[in-house]
């Protein structure tokens, strides 16, 4: 950000605010904008945390539903239900974990730096480890394994 500020000419302050501030208000809009970026990063604390969650008790659950259909004495077509119920489960909970896990924080670029927030298009294609994905950069253009960036 301090490059940006330092172009356009205005302080990290007034960049946040997205206006100009004056002298006599510049203490107060400097805390409000640092309550924003400490109630966005709890936001995204939380969402991280959800998608942990989620996608723990999805497994759990899939586990348990695969377990049951292979191991209790049931006609075919109710195992094929049970085993149809867990596919079901692991889309949707999978999916569920993918959509808090993207939306907590933002990639940064391992190139440029650059902090940014994927497509969800991008974000299932690119694959990942725990803490990467391979995504491409908006700002220089050039793909490669981001770091996931809970907070700011």
């Amino acid at each position: 950000m301090l490059p940006l500020c330092g172009e356009l000419g205005v302080s990290v302050n007034e960049l946040l605010a997205g206006r100009r501030v004056e002298e006599t208000e510049y203490k107060e809009q400097a805390e409000a904008n640092m309550m924003d970026l400490v109630r966005q990063n709890q936001e995204n604390k939380k969402r991280m945390a959800l998608s942990v969650i989620c996608g723990s008790v999805t497994v759990v659950a899939v586990v348990a539903l695969v377990i049951i259909a292979s191991y209790l004495p049931l006609p075919v077509a109710a195992r094929l239900a049970v085993l149809a119920l867990a596919l079901l489960t692991a889309v949707a909970g999978i999916g569920g974990a993918a959509v808090l896990d993207a939306g907590a924080g933002w990639f940064q670029c391992p190139a440029c730096g650059a902090l940014f927030v994927p497509t969800m298009a991008e974000y299932v294609k690119g694959h990942h480890t725990f803490t990467r994905r391979k995504l491409t950069c908006p700002e220089c253009g050039k793909r490669g394994m981001c770091r996931h960036r809970v907070v700011f």
